[in-house]
Parts: structure tokens; sequence; C-alpha cells
């Protein structure tokens, strides 16, 4: 059976993408919900089938934000870097090749990669101002697993938009249901502890609460990591209508 792109789909239907979901339907402070259609957060993309890849199309989907290192890359490309109807980057959200890093011990605390990842100023920076360039349409960012650095990325915009904390929470804590071959043991992740692939409340909830103990809010961390605010006032239009409501 054919299954509708025009659809709001929550986990998108797709035969070789796992973890492929929307951040659209979150209710916000100002009493809205985010757009649909506008952002997708994935999980590795290499397995995925020439019917996701016309699904992806007809979803409208027009750019794709890759935050993986260029190890991950090679082992695993994206198909989609060669297609017409989207445009690819690569912006690693990561200060080292995975393939380098040692494997962290089983009492590391995975919340502290997240506030890692958060000073990683220039990728973020560059992130943003990718969103801001980026054509009508819907925008893709995704790592490996899906869990990690998309997470973190997908704590911030649903955060610019006035998420509430429980909903960026759940929003997260979803990403090891969707991971149904870490589960199964189908795919295997040598460098890191496989508690690590888990995604409890407490990892993002430590990134978030450093964020808002540091900068009150996502938009003023953005701001403190130089993304200009004519930038952000072209992101959150994609987040939210911004007729009805001013994202604070």
């Amino acid at each position: 059976m054919k299954k509708n792109a025009k659809l709001h789909w929550v986990r998108l239907p797709l035969e070789g993408i796992e973890n492929c979901r929307e951040l659209g339907g979150y209710s916000t402070s100002r009493g809205q919900q985010t757009e649909w259609h506008r952002f997708l957060r994935s999980s590795d993309m290499s397995r995925m089938t020439q019917e996701d890849k016309q699904f992806l199309k007809e979803y409208g989907v027009t750019t794709v934000i890759d935050l993986r290192g260029e190890d991950e890359m090679q082992t695993h490309p994206n198909p989609l870097a060669g297609e017409s109807f989207c445009t690819y980057h690569n912006i690693p959200l990561i200060t080292r090749q995975v393939s380098e890093m040692e494997r962290p011990a089983e009492d590391a605390f995975i919340g502290d990669f997240y506030i890692e990842l958060l000073d990683h100023h220039a990728a973020v920076k560059r992130i943003f101002d990718t969103i801001a360039d980026a054509p009508e349409g819907c925008v893709l960012f995704h790592c490996q697993a899906g869990k990690d650095r998309t997470g973190v990325l997908a704590m911030l915009l649903l955060g610019l938009a006035g998420v509430a904390q429980k909903d960026i929470v759940s929003n997260y804590e979803v990403t090891y249901s969707c991971l149904e071959s870490v589960q199964k043991q189908e795919i295997v992740f040598d460098h890191i502890p496989t508690s690590f692939l888990y995604s409890h409340r407490d990892y993002i909830v430590k990134a978030y609460e450093h964020l808002v103990a540091h900068h009150q809010s996502v938009e003023q961390y953005l701001l403190a990591k130089g993304v200009e605010p004519s930038v952000l006032d072209r992101v959150k239009p994609r987040l939210v209508k911004m007729e009805d409501a001013v994202v604070s």
C-alpha cells in the first residue's frame, strides 16, 4: 500500500530508516503547535530504499544536514548526498572522529558529552546559518543512531520554538524504542558501551538544565554562540507560524 507523504507522521513509515521522526505537533508556550513537514530528525540513512527516497521527496525534504564525522560518512554514506531534490550539508557536531574516540568507562555520564556538544559553538552557528538559508521545505538532520548529536539539535530547535522541557525530554526518550536493530543487536557499536545507547531522560535533562543555568533560554544560548539575531528571525518561522505569536 502506498503511504501518503502529505499526512502528518510522528515516525515516518520508512523501510530502511527506523528512527526518522517529526518535530511537528508539539505545544509551545504561546499556545501554538510546532509546524509539520518542517523538521525531521533521523538515524543512519545508508540503508534507505528507493521507496524511502521517493517518500522523503514527496514529504517535502529539501535540505539534509548530516551531523556525523568523515569516518562515519565513509562507512555509512547518505544516499541523499547526490540527489537533486535536496541540498546536502555535512556539519560534524563532534570534536573528533568517532573511530578515534577512546571507549568510555561504563560509569561515564553521557549528559556530560551533550554539554561538550553544546560548547561546540562553530558547528552550532554553522548549523543554524544553514537552516536560515535553506530553501522552502523540510529540513532533515541526522547522525548515526539519531540519538546524541541529533537529540541535542532537536532540543535546541524545540526549545527555540517554546516547547516545554517535559516534551523535549519525551521526544528524546522515544529514540531507543525506535532503534529495534540495536535492541536485537543487529547493529553493534563497538566503540561505546551498550548502556550508552539508551535514551534515558537524565542524559538530555542534564544538557537542558546546563543550558538554562548558563544562558536562561535556548535563544540566549544561540546568541552567545555567535548566531545572529537575523538568523534566528529566519529560523523561527520554520518552527511556528509567526503571524500569531512571537517566540520568546
